[in-house]
């Protein structure tokens, strides 16, 4: 699991994305809250029996955005892992 709180900042297409994950009290998935500069918050999960990072119904953010945070908490959540 990730720590409670966590920023970020990359390019994606040379467009600079800035933003940070919290941590989300959730029963079921491990979830984080996504609040980026320029787009609305929204949510995204690890769900376990598949493994598979979902995210909210109505995220709007272009698709390699998504991936790129995507991409971002798997390795943090993976270092985290075997540390």
């Amino acid at each position: 699991m990730l720590s409670n709180y966590l920023n970020f900042q990359f390019d994606v297409q040379g467009k600079p994305v800035k933003g940070f994950c919290m941590r989300i009290h959730d029963d079921f998935h491990e979830t984080y809250a996504v609040v980026m500069d320029g787009y609305h918050s929204f949510c995204v999960w690890l769900d376990q029996p598949t493994s598979t990072w979902k995210s909210s119904k109505y995220t709007n953010i272009e698709p390699g955005v998504l991936e790129k945070i995507i991409s971002y908490l798997n390795v943090n959540t993976n270092e985290v892992a075997t540390t």
